[in-house]
């Protein structure tokens, strides 16, 4: 399978060529998602927290195959509200959003997918229904229920515990199911039987509403529903399809020529993040004058750039593509009210939202931070930080008078360029100039950069080894590092694009509230948590998993609700209550 893409992207283009390519995309298995998430109505002010889990469509274990996912929120006109990517790791991922006041009253879907999937002859995305109210626009109609009555109130909830049939995967204990305010929960998850194989699943504990509202698709459920038949829709030589986001997110551009009559084809295009030396990509164009990026890497900046590379740079632009979209089918939206009974239950939860979110900084999320990858080029050789030495005014009596193993020529052209001395003499060929990075971004100028302030660079580093990048030879590679890491700022040229990318979403590890009889921290701070607890992702160990929470100051029934796969693709369903006084 990944030969067959590797061939594919290898082509730079997302069209069945060959009888070979064709057979290959048909062999690949499809793929679907469920998404397990916190609740089926929300105000304004809340969070929507959602799991997501990608599954082969074959045998339901998860999927290797996509390293992004889709997921959005759409309104009964089609429209979305918002539209994430979210970053799988082994099929697995997660991520959030916060309901601002722009966002009216009504019922939503909320809907998931792979790029793998929009080839799937059958419909596969993933599709779960939303309730929102917006106590804070006037206009209420989508959810206003015509004849007032008591219809859309739920009374009471009975405590015990609800096992989903045939659902034998885990047990779920608390310590106790009537609590106090501001109360340890101590929530047990363990083995059903011995020999269970490992999966993963998320857990939410949340305020069950007295609202009427649709029930959350459940792992068990969404299993039921007959996928093992589902294939790639019919496909010829010449077809276009969309390709699998195997390795990461995919860029879509084109070049576009200022003449007609310009070539399109094997046009040299890089890819770099400013700020980051760690990763350079370049491509060439394909016969249409397409490319394809692959993000392969974990970047938390959303700024790249991107341009033309060659002597006929300035005869082109670049422009991308949108991410490839598709139909919505006719959703089906469940039909969500309200009435005026409920008015009391939505002012004062709309006030505890408030307050909840003005505490916010001392309640925050934290963001994981991605690991710093090893740049491509690995380890320069030497490295020159310029504040130990005597500065000069320009990079070029910098490198006279500072760097070794690194000088000047004058090409054909009779431009300077830069030259850094090979490991290997025998192998050195002064016609492949080097790769010069600066603050991250390729820079094709050198003579630009010799006239360059070096009062401005911190450092200079340089490889000395050959270097292939896509179609491109480079002897060597020359960094530089600003101070400021601004060199972005200056940079304004027709063949170069700076574009912002949506980014996946970023890894979570959601805040969990604690008290501690020894620390008053949050003693006098307001606690009208509905949410009491969000954990993605959990992974089912050999013994006992325990997870602890707090109680807050609001009282009623609360409902625990764990979803998930096991990892030979069984579902983990279930839910148990506790009440607040």
């Amino acid at each position: 399978m990944l030969l067959f893409w590797s061939s594919l992207q290898a082509q730079r283009q997302s069209i069945l060529k060959t009888v070979e390519d064709l057979a290959g995309y048909d062999k690949v298995s499809q793929e679907k998602v469920f998404i397990h998430y916190n609740a089926t109505v929300l105000l304004a002010g809340e969070y929507l927290y959602y799991s997501l889990y990608c599954l082969n469509v074959h045998n339901d274990h998860l999927s290797d195959i996509s390293k992004v996912a889709y997921v959005e929120l759409i309104d009964e006109s089609n429209k979305a509200v918002f539209k994430h990517k979210v970053k799988l790791e082994n099929g697995l991922g997660q991520g959030d959003f916060f309901l601002p006041v722009s966002v009216p009253s009504g019922n939503y879907k909320l809907i998931g997918y792979t790029q793998w999937m929009l080839n799937a002859k059958n419909n596969l995305l993933f599709q779960g229904d939303l309730s929102i109210i917006n106590p804070y626009q006037v206009n209420q109609k989508a959810i206003l229920a015509e004849n007032e009555s008591d219809d859309s109130i739920v009374t009471s909830i009975p405590l015990k515990r609800i096992e989903r049939k045939n659902n034998k995967k885990l047990n779920v204990n608390v310590d106790k199911q009537i609590l106090n305010k501001r109360n340890l929960v101590v929530l047990t998850i363990s083995e059903a039987f011995s020999g269970m194989k490992k999966g993963n699943y998320s857990v939410s504990v949340r305020k069950k509403d007295h609202f009427v509202s649709s029930e959350p698709l459940s792992s068990d459920d969404f299993l039921i529903l007959d996928t093992k038949s589902v294939k790639n829709q019919s496909k010829s030589i010449k077809s276009s399809v969309f390709l699998p986001e195997m390795r990461g997110e995919l860029i879509y551009g084109k070049i576009i020529p200022q003449e007609p009559t310009l070539p399109i084809i094997d046009i040299d295009v890089a890819l770099s993040v400013p700020g980051r030396t760690d990763d350079v990509k370049i491509i060439a164009t394909d016969e249409n004058g397409s490319f394809i990026f692959n993000l392969d890497k974990n970047y938390e900046e959303n700024n790249f750039i991107i341009q033309i590379l060659g002597e006929n740079k300035n005869d082109y632009k670049i422009g991308l593509s949108p991410t490839p979209v598709f139909s919505y089918p006719n959703f089906d939206f469940y039909k969500f009210r309200i009435t005026e009974e409920l008015e009391d239950d939505i002012i004062q939860q709309s006030v505890y939202n408030q307050i909840e979110n003005s505490y916010f900084n001392v309640k925050p999320d934290t963001i994981q931070k991605y690991e710093s990858s090893v740049p491509f080029y690995g380890s320069p050789d030497e490295t020159f930080n310029l504040d130990e030495y005597t500065r000069f005014p320009t990079v070029k009596e910098t490198i006279i008078e500072v760097v070794n193993n690194v000088w000047t020529r004058t090409n054909k052209k009779g431009e300077k360029v830069f030259v850094i001395r090979g490991n290997n003499p025998t192998q050195e060929d002064y016609n492949f100039p080097p790769l010069v990075i600066v603050d991250g971004i390729v820079e094709q100028d050198h003579e630009y950069i010799l006239e360059y302030d070096a009062r401005k660079i911190q450092r200079i580093s340089f490889v000395r080894d050959r270097y292939f990048l896509g179609t491109k030879i480079f002897e060597g590679i020359l960094i530089f590092e600003t101070l400021k890491g601004d060199y972005v700022e200056g940079l304004n040229k027709g063949y170069l694009l700076q574009t912002t990318l949506s980014r996946p979403q970023a890894t979570k590890k959601y805040f969990t509230q604690q008290y501690d009889q020894n620390d008053t921290t949050y003693a006098r701070i307001p606690d009208y948590r509905n949410q009491l607890l969000w954990k993605p992702n959990n992974t089912t160990k050999e013994d006992n998993t325990i997870l602890k929470f707090f109680t807050s100051d609001v009282v009623g029934d609360f409902e625990i609700c764990i979803e998930g796969f096991t990892d030979d693709g069984k579902p983990i369903s279930i839910k148990e209550y506790i009440k607040v006084e």
